[in-house]
């Protein structure tokens, strides 16, 4: 069981390979990104000690529960297996929590308020003390690149820890692939429950983002049909590769796109599943790649992995998801040789990605002249990498009676988290690749 203050971290994904192929029961490939969100877990003072409380300033959203006024009932303590979590939702209990979200309406704030609720009654006890966790992301929200999946990791993973369900992270070796049955025992209970919360907000999702919020690196998924069981593979000895990130900020309906594809299929079968089974063999072929050995992933092997980027690309136009904008993006790149692009996702709107050229084989003058020719056009960028670590726990380094370090005490402050202003300022101050001391699972 661990006491607060302390931090936890999941990033966001991208789908890298096999968009809307992935509805027919062929394999998508999501890789982690740097963009996270992050969570920081602290006690409340004694005289708020019978309240459990919500912030997450990036949605407008602040709740407290008396927590004794909570549905305990429902599942009493023991009739939850927590080390190995069902799949499905307790209706009972989602049905039970309706009264304590009865005054939250806005649909993005009950989903987040549900799916803690949810895990905090699964996951922890009526006699515990009262606490606040508070959520700050650098993500975009709602710009379909995972965020309620790095939230919802980060939910289960604090309400892990101070359950004392699992354990923080064993520090790693040099080589971030050295396997640790502890990390991963630990890293695959946190992604079972954070699949629980997803459901508590998305409905039936398919598992894939928070997977890939849990593990890092990248997840092949592949939903099967008749009663066969899911296929998920994680890959994690791949470098970090640079990427631009890009929202168009082109609203979009991803059911919409859905079914336009769905029509296209019905209308022309056999124009379309040729471009479908196409999508399958090179997300196979992305598969392999992405299975090399860090050490042999020299400049050949990214040169091919941006190929298949430009095919997929084509594929997707070809099913008649892209947009002018995201085509717009694309051809900017283009013309700057920065890289291959592809749009990520539903389509018809949303974000596109760059896959950036070794630093050896571009100008960094031309990223930033690519930047500013995208932000000029209304476009959102953001420089980030693709195949990072996974969900991750920082922990304060004193002891009961030593004195706090003036930077640690900023670090772990409710109040200094919640007054940070924009995505920069989150990640300078708690961010992952800012601050020393951060483990993963």
């Amino acid at each position: 069981m661990v006491t607060p203050p302390f931090l936890v971290s999941a990033p966001g994904k991208v789908i890298l390979f096999g968009e809307h192929a992935a509805v027919y029961g062929k394999p998508a490939i999501a890789a982690a990104i740097s963009l996270r969100s992050y969570l920081l877990t602290t006690k409340h003072e004694p005289e708020f000690s019978e309240l459990v409380t919500l912030e997450f300033p990036d949605i407008k959203f602040q709740y407290s529960w008396k927590i004794h006024s909570l549905p305990w009932d429902v599942v009493p303590k023991g009739s939850i297996d927590t080390v190995r979590p069902p799949s499905e939702l307790n209706t009972t209990l989602v049905e039970a929590l309706e009264h304590a979200l009865v005054d939250v309406h806005i649909p993005l704030q009950r989903s987040a308020a549900l799916a803690f609720l949810y895990l905090y009654i699964c996951l922890c006890s009526p006699d515990m003390p009262g606490m606040t966790f508070s959520v700050r992301s650098t993500l975009p929200i709602g710009a379909g690149l995972g965020s309620s999946a790095s939230v919802s990791v980060c939910l289960a993973a604090a309400l892990c820890l101070v359950s004392g369900e699992v354990s923080p992270p064993e520090k790693k070796g040099d080589d971030d692939s050295d396997f640790n049955a502890a990390n991963y025992a630990g890293i695959e209970l946190i992604d079972a429950w954070a699949f629980l919360g997803e459901r508590c907000i998305h409905g039936n999702p398919s598992g894939i983002d928070n997977a890939v919020a849990s593990h890092g690196g990248a997840v092949m998924f592949q939903r099967m049909t008749k009663g066969n069981p899911n296929v998920r593979e994680s890959m994690r000895s791949f470098p970090p590769l640079k990427l631009l990130l890009i929202d168009s900020r082109q609203p979009r309906r991803t059911a919409v796109q859905v079914a336009n594809v769905a029509t296209l299929l019905q209308n022309y079968p056999l124009v379309t599943e040729p471009i479908l089974n196409g999508i399958h063999a090179l997300t196979d072929e992305a598969y392999k790649l992405l299975q090399t050995p860090k050490e042999n992933c020299d400049d050949a092997w990214e040169e091919r992995l941006r190929e298949l980027v430009r095919v997929n690309h084509g594929l997707l136009v070809a099913l008649g998801v892209s947009h002018p904008k995201l085509e717009a993006i694309r051809m900017a790149a283009d013309e700057l040789e920065i890289g291959e692009t592809k749009l990520t996702g539903a389509g018809g709107g949303g974000c596109a990605i760059t896959l950036v050229k070794r630093g050896v084989d571009i100008d960094e003058s031309r990223i930033c002249g690519l930047i500013e020719r995208l932000e000029g056009h209304g476009f959102e960028v953001f420089e980030t990498s693709l195949g990072g670590v996974g969900a991750g726990c920082l922990l304060p380094t004193k002891s009961e009676a030593a004195e706090w370090e003036e930077w640690e005490e900023k670090l772990f402050s409710l109040h200094h988290l919640l007054g940070l202003g924009d995505r920069e300022d989150i990640q300078k101050t708690v961010g992952v690749g800012s601050i020393d001391g951060w483990a993963f699972w």
